[in-house]
């Protein structure tokens, strides 16, 4: 189970010698109670009434030594001779409410009342859910998709602590404290403070929790095993500071019972959950009504950073976006040299089928579908716009999603088109896959974020292996448009390519191609772990993009995108089906592993593919700067259901992944 802590106690001295003795303590207790619990770490620290609240989804052997917490303590303690210093902790061992949501890691913190729990409410949890939703709506069918737990599933521990912020208040504050603890069932240790008083709180039906309380020094401290309280009392820092001795007889357990320590007044109040009364010396100073007491978080300054970045005035890439600058009057560079696409336009285009066009029916063209919105767009413009005679083809790499085959069924089945599918060895490439998420947390580079899906670029090749098997000359992939370029994914790894119409991999220059195997080289000599067994079918994923000849036509060279005239096209003629996990914008939803890099470009430099979408969108007149900045927050939402689904198939520990992440510096 969990590891909670905590210490109050009188410290004198300079700023940095108070820094020194908290950190020093700190570490200790956090170093020792990570055997209950190793998931997560956080603690909250009162400084002469002022709260601190720190947490992180991180080994608490590892938080202890990050520079942000070090920030953090210099930031929240003052150079005030005489302080009053609160400190309650927690090392988590996660039973259940996703890790992953910052609400739920502890402390908790619920309008007035910051604090910890260690063990299980039983009538505050929650069993997770799934199920498939195949109702009707309006006559339509619905789309099919798993809802999975959100991430803002509570924890027994988060429920508890809203209960008490609700149920407690009014000046009956104790008595409908342990009145709703009769009322629980489970195991419980817990403790907690007040924004707005100086008491601490203990309570503990389990004896997991043990005290020391030395009224003589003004001295108070607290954790779930003796052992470590013990141990923690002989390497403190800070009691070698205060000069007095450990005496054991002041050590000890709260068992069935409530302990209130007011580290103002330096007295303490042991309640007997058997045997109490209702006649508190600690009532008068205690309320939930008054929540204006300040509280600063680490969480919410990442949060004020990524608001306060700086973007750009016409469009709204960020300062973290690769190779960006910014004029006088705060335009980035990819707006003053962006040149609106010139589309070859439907002539040309028809000029190019009609070579190919067969008079009796038979295949003229092979086209690739994943099932996305833009492929199955394009197969509906070939066969009933330009009269061609196309061949479908999937490449299943093991990450095509079961939304992208049921719209592939749809529009093959209407169109009457053959649909030829590839697959690749499945549980071989997740698993390729999986080595190389893992690889890169090793050492986290954006520039090689990419390698996550350099298993699916076979794609390109067996639109070249089956144009030769079936003798069609003509194959076709359903891209090409500007909107979708993103000069970021190599921007990252160093190499400044200019894109224009969303060109191929294989046009770039010959220059930049060398210097991307050179510098993709480089991070495999720093990082020996993407030496795996994904090593070779990555490699290839580089051969087929930048390599090998790419003579495919793209389709929305030629063709305008007019998201709306799609939307409505798929819907009314094929009741395509949309993702509803996947959330409003539907770019890029085949892709099973889309929602993981972006959420992690986003969680790194706070921007993500959606971001550079909706600049192009607005460099190409579509939108507005205010519109795209109110789409592109919707479209950045975290996709907990898509990211379940993928670390399922995929098969790794979704919340460890998504919290490494978590704790990777930002850049912004």
């Amino acid at each position: 189970m969990c590891g909670i802590f905590g210490i109050s106690a009188k410290l004198e001295g300079t700023e940095s010698k108070k820094i020194k003795l908290i950190t020093s303590d700190l570490r200790e207790l956090a170093k020792i109670s990570e055997k209950r619990g190793s998931d997560t770490f956080g603690f909250v620290l009162k400084f002469n009434s002022k709260n601190f609240l720190y947490k992180i989804n991180q080994e608490p052997s590892k938080a202890i030594y990050r520079k942000d917490l070090k920030k953090f303590l210099e930031q929240s303690i003052n150079n005030t001779q005489k302080s009053n210093i609160t400190l309650i902790g927690q090392t988590r061992l996660v039973t259940n409410g996703s890790k992953f949501s910052i609400t739920n890691n502890q402390p908790l913190h619920v309008n007035n009342i910051i604090g910890v729990h260690n063990g299980i409410f039983v009538n505050f949890t929650e069993p997770r859910i799934g199920f498939f939703d195949d109702s009707k709506k309006n006559g339509q069918e619905r789309t099919k998709t798993r809802n999975y737990e959100s991430i803002l599933e509570k924890s027994d521990s988060l429920r508890f602590y809203e209960n008490l912020s609700n149920f407690a208040k009014g000046k009956s504050f104790l008595n409908n404290y342990l009145k709703l603890l009769s009322n629980t069932s489970g195991s419980y240790s817990l403790s907690y403070i007040l924004k707005n008083s100086e008491n601490v709180f203990l309570s503990s039906n389990c004896g997991s929790l043990y005290y020391y309380y030395d009224k003589k020094n003004n001295f108070f401290t607290f954790a779930s095993e003796k052992n470590i309280l013990a141990h923690y009392i002989k390497n403190s820092l800070i009691i070698r500071e205060m000069n007095f001795s450990y005496d054991q007889n002041n050590l000890y357990q709260c068992l069935n019972s409530t302990i209130v320590y007011n580290s103002k007044k330096n007295y303490i109040e042991v309640i007997n959950h058997n045997s109490h009364n209702s006649d508190y010396v600690s009532e008068k100073d205690l309320s939930l009504e008054k929540v204006n007491s300040l509280t600063i978080t680490n969480y919410e300054d990442d949060e004020k950073r990524l608001t306060n970045l700086r973007r750009c005035t016409k469009c709204i890439l960020p300062s973290t976006y690769p190779y960006i600058k910014f004029n006088n009057d705060g335009v980035c560079n990819f707006c003053t040299n962006y040149k609106k696409q010139i589309f070859f336009g439907e002539e040309r285009l028809n000029q190019v089928l009609s070579k190919f066009r067969s008079k009796n029916g038979q295949p003229d063209c092979l086209v690739g579908l994943s099932g996305g919105r833009d492929s199955s767009y394009g197969l509906h413009l070939l066969k009933t716009k330009y009269n061609m005679n196309p061949v479908a083809y999937t490449y299943d790499w093991g990450l095509t999603t079961d939304i992208s085959r049921i719209n592939q069924t749809k529009i093959c089945g209407k169109l009457g088109i053959e649909h030829i599918i590839r697959s690749a060895n499945i549980e071989k490439k997740r698993s390729f896959v999986r080595e190389n998420i893992f690889a890169w947390l090793k050492r986290p580079h954006l520039g090689m974020l990419p390698i996550v899906q350099a298993g699916d670029k076979s794609f390109i090749d067996y639109g070249r292996i089956l144009s030769k098997e079936l003798n069609i000359k003509l194959a076709i992939h359903c891209t090409g448009h500007q909107l979708e370029q993103r000069e970021f994914f190599l921007g990252f790894l160093g190499v400044n390519q200019k894109l224009s119409n969303n060109q191929s991999m294989y046009s770039y220059g010959f220059l930049n191609k060398i210097k991307t195997f050179f510098l993709y080289g480089f991070q495999f000599f720093l990082n020996p772990s993407y030496f795996n067994s994904a090593f070779f079918d990555n490699l290839n994923g580089f051969f087929a993009s930048f390599v090998r000849k790419d003579d495919f036509l793209h389709l929305y060279n030629y063709e305008k995108w007019n998201e709306n005239k799609i939307t409505t096209i798929l819907n009314d003629e094929y009741n395509w089906a949309k993702d509803i996990s996947y959330g409003k914008n539907q770019w890029r939803m085949g892709d099973g592993q889309t929602a993981f890099n972006n959420f992690v470009y986003y969680a790194i430099a706070g921007f993500s593919e959606y971001d550079n979408f909706r600049s192009n969108q607005i460099r190409e007149g579509m939108i507005s700067r205010n519109e795209a900045l109110i789409l592109s927050k919707e479209d950045n939402k975290i996709k907990y259901d898509t990211l379940k689904i993928f670390s399922e198939t995929v098969g790794f520990n979704l919340d460890y992944v998504l919290s490494k992440v978590s704790c990777i510096p930002k850049i912004y």
